[in-house]
């Protein structure tokens, strides 16, 4: 197993704690997710949507989408795998973002039959997912405020583009 060589540990330790590779993907997603949530917290501050505007609950700007952004950048191979490998395509992740982050917001915009919420949901990941795969798969060499203003300008078309 090329994962235990370059460990430097044997199989059986590797199997000792994890039943097989995609075990080991989900422990350190998970840990980098979590990891991920610290930093925005210190960065951004706990964000109580029940308490936002309409108008205040675009998260698609600079404010959310550098961290993001950066966080990708640094775990990059990591992004890599996790959106490459399959396994996880619907995973736990995107499912508490749909919960907590999309369900409360398009409840405040007046959506809220759960099949629209869960298209429109699916619809966002899947784009935002998509030109940050780009951006890695180019070396993230693209300025991250850059890959910020497309990802606005998809979500929002009618915003001038700086381009």
């Amino acid at each position: 197993m090329d994962v235990c060589e370059r460990a430097g540990v044997n199989r059986s330790t590797f199997y000792a704690h994890y039943d097989n590779l995609y075990d080991l993907l989900k422990e350190t997603q998970e840990r980098a997710v979590s990891e991920f949530f610290a930093s925005l917290s210190s960065t951004v501050g706990v964000v109580d949507i029940s308490k936002m505007s309409a108008d205040e609950l675009i998260f698609i700007s600079p404010q959310y989408l550098v961290p993001y952004l950066t966080f990708v950048k640094k775990n990059r191979r990591l992004y890599e795998v996790y959106n490459n490998s399959g396994a996880f395509q619907i995973g736990e992740m995107d499912q508490q973002l749909i919960e907590n982050i999309f369900v409360p917001i398009y409840a405040k915009n007046g959506v809220t039959e759960r099949k629209v919420v869960e298209y429109m949901s699916r619809y966002f990941i899947s784009g935002v997912t998509a030109i940050t795969m780009e951006w890695v798969k180019r070396g993230c060499e693209d300025d991250i405020l850059f890959i910020c203003e497309v990802i606005s300008i998809c979500v929002r078309p009618t915003m001038k583009a700086a381009l």
